[in-house]
């Protein structure tokens, strides 16, 4: 695989490039700025999301998304909202990790790890009374290198049961070797991994890692190099009572295509003409 940072770049501005023109295309009147990033973050919405299905939950979160990032058209957080935010009224019609009837769906959750300092926050937290599926979406991030990262309170403050896990003993690989990965952000799926075990671990809990790609990504060799680390990340924590699960965007729109909810099938339009898109 080509590892030259410079064919990784190249491949990041034609997926940005992309996304922005699907959305000036799906809607004609939306200006961009030079970043890509729309004027309010009600502009980068499908039509079958509605602000009150997330806009107090992003609110709240630590990132502030709503008045940065989320505008922009590569938005990680807005392809989460725009993909489950519908859900927020229709939970008995979600399908997700092999599971349904679910009772709660929250966008921008903290999940505090119990150390100090600002917790991680997942995209969706979907509950029930016996399951969680955590959620972190990722659009156009792992186009760009992620050297693992862990504040020294992680390997010295953390005592408890958590320290056995193979999530920790991954943590600890990644602090002796923080770029064993270059397109995975395992650093922060290990801290997502802590923070759940921390404060769900009376429940079977799932993290899934739900990612974006564009339909002819069997053309630039990066996307099979994200791939084939995720696998390896996923081996490495294989066994956890917190498992890890991983797939795209357009996996998961195609398994939805089975619901047989009526609504359904124009969301899925919706969101393919804004993020299938070839680069």
């Amino acid at each position: 695989m080509d590892r030259n940072p410079g064919v990784q770049k190249n491949v990041r501005r034609r997926a940005l490039l992309a996304l922005r023109k699907a959305l000036k295309t799906a809607s004609p009147g939306i200006d961009l700025d030079a970043q890509g990033y729309t004027a309010s973050f009600a502009d980068n919405l499908v039509s079958s999301v509605e602000t009150a299905d997330f806009e107090e939950e992003l609110g709240q979160g630590s990132g502030n998304e709503l008045v940065g990032k989320f505008r922009a058209a590569h938005s990680s957080s807005a392809l989460a909202v725009n993909c489950f935010g519908p859900f927020k009224r229709r939970l008995s019609d979600l399908r997700v990790c092999g599971s349904e009837d679910f009772t709660s769906l929250r966008f921008e959750k903290k999940c505090p790890t119990g150390l100090q300092g600002t917790p991680p926050n997942l995209d969706v937290l979907i509950e029930r009374a016996d399951r969680v599926v955590a959620i972190e979406s990722k659009c156009t991030e792992h186009l760009s290198t992620h050297p693992a990262g862990f504040a020294a309170s992680y390997d010295t403050r953390i005592l408890d049961a958590r320290r056995e896990s193979v999530w920790f003993r991954e943590m600890q690989r990644l602090i002796e070797a923080p770029q064993a990965y270059r397109c995975v952000d395992a650093a922060q799926l290990i801290k997502h991994a802590l923070g759940l075990m921390h404060g769900y671990h009376d429940r079977r809990v799932t993290l899934l890692y739900l990612y974006w790609e564009p339909q002819n990504a069997g053309d630039y060799p990066v996307f099979e190099e994200h791939r084939s680390e995720t696998a390896a990340f996923a081996e490495r924590v294989a066994g956890s009572d917190l498992a890890f699960e991983a797939m795209t965007y357009n996996d998961l729109w195609s398994s939805w295509e089975e619901t047989a909810a009526p609504w359904l099938g124009a969301h899925l339009r919706d969101l393919r003409s804004r993020y299938a898109v070839t680069i």
